[in-house]
């Protein structure tokens, strides 16, 4: 695979962890510039406690004034790609 591939491949798997583990999100691909939004469904505060996924460098962040969960998920996600998706991707799909 190449560099592309891997990166579609990593995202195409991470997208379906967030639907089937996160179903409070929503994911918003409507800004481009390689940024996916998890944004919450439901909530007084849905920008503020939205979650920014880049897709070619793999990381999550947040607003700081962001709620406790919402830092909490960006943590368990992250945590999950890092150590699990990327390396699954990286290891054995390369053959």
């Amino acid at each position: 695979m190449n560099k592309t591939e891997i990166k579609k491949q990593i995202n195409s798997r991470f997208y379906q962890y967030v639907n089937d583990n996160f179903p409070e999100y929503e994911i918003d691909a409507g800004e481009g510039y390689g940024r996916i939004y998890l944004v919450p469904k439901e909530g007084d505060s849905r920008n503020d406690n939205s979650i920014e996924y880049h897709q070619s460098r793999h990381d999550l962040v947040c607003l700081n004034w962001a709620s406790k969960k919402t830092h909490e998920d960006v943590s368990t996600m992250q945590s999950y790609i890092s150590n699990n998706i990327i390396p699954f991707v990286n290891t054995v799909l390369e053959f």
